[in-house]
């Protein structure tokens, strides 16, 4: 006869659990600040390494004053991330500190 549970089973666990901001290859969302939109990627680095990577681009084309002109001609323009065509074509604000880890 064995028991079922040891205190070896009880105390020791081999493996920490991982904290959801150091995980690699991983599915992320960012919430827009004005409704109720999300962005959703997926990097194969931590999420905190991506998201410094597309700040700085969203803060310099969100802060750009447009002209008519020069706003039909950047929803033609192709960004380096779908998040920053989101801000440009669509006028949306990005909420940076509820950015979240989902898988």
């Amino acid at each position: 006869m064995k028991p079922w549970k040891t205190m070896k089973g009880l105390l020791v666990h081999p493996k920490d659990k991982q904290d959801k901001q150091n995980v690699t290859e991983c599915v992320y969302k960012v919430p827009c600040a004005n409704g109720e939109k999300i962005y959703v990627g997926e990097t194969e680095r931590e999420p905190g390494v991506r998201l410094q990577e597309h700040r700085p681009e969203v803060e310099s084309k969100s802060t750009r004053a447009f002209t008519r002109s020069q706003r039909t001609a950047s929803l033609a323009e192709q960004n380096e991330s779908a998040l920053t065509d989101r801000v440009t074509q669509e006028n949306h604000t990005i909420h940076w500190t509820k950015a979240s880890v989902i898988d």
